[in-house]
């Protein structure tokens, strides 16, 4: 577990740890591993590692696949080129717009509706900007921080209770959510007076590529509390970095145009394709057994950021999962937790 690699935490959010890593082939999906009976869920499942992370599941035989997209036209045109290359696997298509609360909401609810049971969870949609804005919903929060964290967050919480076992699926249901190793060199700040969130909430301190990986640090910190309350007999949560990648959009991060071009030519040089990369989301949510909960993964079990460790670190880990789900008590998150505790 992530819980007890503290000692390698620095040097494996090195700059040149994350270029090794690079270095490294992904291992293929072991043969013995299927989907059989079950249904797959995956965000941001129209491109990039969304789509490739489908493509894999697929061809492990699930019953449905459950496409959540932003755009439905442009979910469609996805799911109609796997629809012919799988014919065997209901396919389906359903948006989910995570700058928005209500959206995530109304996804869940279509969820606990239509489907039986939630067998694997892929949380992998994500945005990126150079451009402050915030959302139109809630405390209107930055887009970033709304995105990929805050309703990621919710949708991971909304989505746990139809992921529990049940008498037709007894295994345990996997939920993984996407992080970066953006994430591993970045440290909250105690702001003082306010809150952590509020903290990372201010044009006047905006950068684009700051904020991406501050939001990959804060879902690695609400995963790996999760995995506290929530027994891995019933859903086995982890978060997957799937390391640096190219055509996956992580360049509109970045405001300078100079770095921005150095940093293009190095992901065409060193990144991996979506295609090995979304084999490390297969791998995390499929092959990975409850020695993976709560951890940061890959394809192997990794330490968490270095921020994370001591009791600084748990109290940090403490005071941000408090913020959230008071952020999110409106959602009736509270009593999904009590109802989950191991």
């Amino acid at each position: 577990m992530s819980a007890h690699l503290e000692k390698k935490a620095s040097s494996q959010a090195s700059f040149f740890a994350v270029i090794r890593r690079l270095f490294h082939s992904i291992p293929p999906i072991p043969s013995d591993i299927t989907l059989a009976g079950k249904t797959a869920l995956v965000t941001g499942a129209n491109v990039g590692l969304g789509l490739e992370c489908c493509r894999d599941f697929l061809k492990l035989r699930p019953a449905r696949l459950i496409m959540a997209v932003r755009s439905l036209k442009k979910g469609d045109a996805a799911a109609q080129s796997l629809r012919a290359d799988f014919p065997n696997t209901e396919i389906d298509v359903w948006e989910v717009n995570l700058v928005s609360f209500a959206s995530v909401q109304a996804f869940a609810a279509r969820c606990d509706k239509e489907l039986d049971r939630v067998d694997v969870a892929v949380l992998n949609a994500g945005f990126g900007t150079a451009k402050f804005a915030r959302a139109e919903e809630g405390r209107r929060r930055e887009l970033t921080l709304q995105v990929n964290y805050l309703s990621t967050a919710l949708l991971a919480l909304l989505l746990l209770p139809k992921m529990r076992p049940t008498v037709s699926s007894p295994d345990p249901g996997r939920l993984t959510i996407v992080s970066s190793d953006a994430a591993l060199g970045m440290k909250l700040k105690d702001p003082g007076s306010g809150t952590i969130l509020d903290s990372l909430d201010k044009p006047e301190s905006f950068s684009g590529f700051l904020q991406y990986s501050y939001s990959k640090l804060l879902i690695t910190m609400f995963t790996a509390k999760l995995a506290q309350v929530v027994d891995p007999a019933e859903v086995i949560i982890n978060s997957c970095n799937p390391s640096a990648t190219k055509g996956t959009g992580f360049l509109v991060n970045i405001e300078s145009v100079f770095v921005k071009a150095l940093m293009g030519a190095w992901m065409s040089l060193m990144g991996r394709t979506t295609v090995e990369a979304a084999r490390a989301y297969v791998l995390s949510s499929l092959v990975l057994g409850k020695e993976s909960h709560g951890s940061f993964t890959d394809w192997e079990i990794r330490a968490w950021p270095v921020m994370m460790y001591g009791e600084a670190g748990s109290r940090m880990v403490d005071r941000v999962w408090g913020e959230t789900l008071d952020e999110l008590s409106f959602a009736g998150v509270d009593g999904i937790l009590k109802d989950l505790k191991p």
